[in-house]
């Protein structure tokens, strides 16, 4: 009797054992099921803050004539400039001049890689948000990177915050091998530019999660001129350049 008991007791006890466990594997199913499902979502999902410009063939003009007067200006004022001066760029602006660049520049269709569409740039507080499009394998994603920028007399300072994929963020450790290739096989590490000015040269772009200082001499052609990038105030929407022109 004992036994008996003892053997029905252990049957049960290891049947209701099997169900809890068939349970939670398919709870364990249903919340990875969510999660894929979830994280999908999120990559494709679209950020409310893209909203990449489209510029109708009657506006092209308009949009150029804004170019060449902006680029007018700061000429002038490089050429006149006997002590530091401030010049003003709003986000509709670049991604006017950004979405009118094939127009304006027929060149610029080799800039981007085919995969890489409607580039757009957002202007925040502490820096600027870079996003595009991103098609690949039939899948497509916005792709984005969060920049802090600041500028001193040293250079300009460049901090990583985030890379994203909809609004899902793109594993740190992922980037950096990344960035670490491209340092490897693409950026000019250590180098100088033909247009920059003094002795600064490109830092690694491995080590932007942890801030880089890229050179802020450069060359302006008309007029030649020397200049610094000295500050960079940016606002929502708006980013102000501190110019200070040097003797070519």
């Amino acid at each position: 009797m004992t036994v008996a008991w003892r053997a029905a007791t252990w049957g049960d006890m290891r049947g209701r054992w099997w169900r809890w466990l068939r349970r939670g594997v398919a709870g364990l199913g249903v919340v990875l099921l969510v999660a894929v499902v979830t994280g999908w979502l999120m990559f494709q999902h679209i950020p409310s803050w893209y909203e990449p410009v489209e510029i109708p063939p009657a506006e092209l003009q308009s949009v150029r004539d804004n170019l060449v007067a902006t680029v007018d200006g700061l000429s002038h004022a490089m050429a006149n400039a006997r002590e530091p001066f401030e010049y003003r760029f709003t986000q509709d602006q670049l991604n006017a001049w950004i979405a009118a660049r094939e127009a304006i520049w027929p060149m610029s269709r080799e800039w981007l890689p085919e995969e890489v569409r409607d580039p757009f740039v957002v202007l925040q507080s502490t820096g600027v948000r870079l996003a595009a499009t991103f098609h690949h394998a039939g899948f497509q994603t916005v792709a984005s990177l969060c920049l802090d920028v600041r500028a001193t007399e040293r250079g300009i300072t460049m901090r990583l915050r985030d890379v994203a994929g909809g609004v899902l963020s793109v594993p740190e450790r992922w980037v950096r091998e990344e960035l670490a290739r491209l340092d490897r096989d693409v950026w000019p590490v250590g180098k100088r530019l033909n247009y920059q000015s003094g002795p600064g040269r490109l830092p690694t772009l491995s080590s932007l999660f942890e801030g880089v200082v890229f050179p802020n001499g450069w060359k302006w052609q008309n007029p030649k001129r020397r200049f610094r990038v000295t500050g960079l105030q940016f606002l929502s929407g708006e980013v102000v350049v501190r110019f200070a022109p040097e003797p070519f």
